[in-house]
């Protein structure tokens, strides 16, 4: 008997999951208002994922492999790093959607209706913000100088002003390059006008950073991390808690535990999802010349221990990452501070956005 799959959300974690499932021969019905049917976009901004975490299933969703560059430390240092990255084709989603035989109703789940939560996570208060501003620059107008760059910590310890420091994100886009101004983790308010005068800001440090230069498109990214919806109902994706609390990312571990979640395999990851809030906390509370430090420390561990931390749901492999970067730091550098200082307010936030 054909089993079948109610999903509610077709964002990146919907689709995926819509997909995987309808190849091993579920039947899915996937519900979505803000689904255009006519669009070879599902779901606003661009994502990318380690290369790493793509199974052989969805190989055809993702762009070519691309090195990764990162410039961070003191002094600033560039570094290639030691795997790659690919972008998400979104036209590929969308093909993939519908030649699967995924039926897609642009409207919103019916009363009655089982379904596996999709919607993303929670904006709240409580949840650290990756907040960004990018810049889609046609290939001939982009700096000369554009290479497919994780991290650049260039310019960061002189920025100036209450805003949170950021960082510079570059890839290579079917619409140009992207230049995209990055705080990673910050305490924010969920109120959209207060995030709007950061993005103002952010917008100033790009034009600072790349000059005057053709802009395509802007994309505008404001993501909760950390947090994951409370009600007692299947969840996948973000609003399964999958956002990586110190990085923002989540599609690659939507990608990973698609199979294992169509099994009825929900357990795993409590860990590592703890230590990396912790890790999310102490990157919200540092300053520019901190992070810029503390990321040419972690830049310079092997790569299985950098992925160890920046994917995967092992959580003795995260806690081995974190005591070998602190061969290079030491305990009393400034990033670990707050954990000797302020012990009781680090819990508590966390506390927070666990519970």
């Amino acid at each position: 008997m054909t089993q079948r799959l109610a999903l509610k959300g077709l964002g990146p974690a919907g689709a995926i999951l819509a997909i995987r499932a309808a190849q091993r021969g579920f039947h899915v019905t996937a519900y979505d208002p803000a689904f255009d049917d006519h669009s070879s976009s599902p779901f606003p901004g661009t994502y990318g994922v380690f290369s790493t975490q793509i199974p052989s299933w969805a190989d055809h969703l993702f762009g070519p492999p691309e090195s990764l560059e990162v410039v961070a430390g003191t002094p600033l240092t560039r570094r290639t790093l030691g795997f790659s990255y690919r972008m998400l084709n979104q036209e590929a989603v969308v093909e993939a959607l519908r030649s699967s035989g995924v039926r897609i109703k642009p409207e919103r789940l019916p009363n009655g209706v089982e379904a596996i939560d999709c919607t993303g996570a929670p904006r709240t208060d409580a949840a650290l913000w990756q907040l960004a501003v990018g810049w889609f620059l046609p290939f001939g107008d982009a700096p000369s100088e554009s290479t497919p760059t994780f991290m650049d910590w260039t310019g960061t310890v002189a920025q100036a002003g209450v805003c949170p420091p950021s960082f510079c994100y570059v890839q290579r886009t079917d619409e140009g390059w992207l230049y995209e101004e990055t705080i990673l983790a910050a305490h924010c308010s969920a109120d959209v006008a207060k995030q709007e005068e950061v993005f103002e800001v952010l917008r100033a440090r790009l034009a600072d950073r790349i000059g005057n230069q053709t802009v395509v498109r802007e994309e505008r990214v404001a993501i909760p991390m950390g947090t994951r919806r409370r009600h007692k109902e299947r969840k996948f994706g973000a609003a399964a808690g999958f956002i990586n609390p110190a990085t923002g990312y989540s599609l690659g571990h939507a990608l990973e535990a698609a199979d294992g979640f169509l099994d009825g395999n929900r357990s795993g990851g409590w860990l590592a999802y703890v230590l990396r809030q912790v890790g999310g906390e102490l990157i919200a509370r540092a300053d520019g010349a901190t992070l810029q430090d503390f990321f040419g420390h972690f830049f310079a561990l092997d790569t299985r221990r950098q992925l160890a931390y920046l994917s995967g749901r092992d959580g003795l492999a995260v806690a081995r990452t974190m005591w070998a970067l602190r061969e290079g730091t030491g305990l009393r550098h400034e990033f670990l501070r707050p954990l000797f200082r302020r012990p009781c307010s680090v819990g508590r936030a966390v506390w927070q956005r666990l519970f």
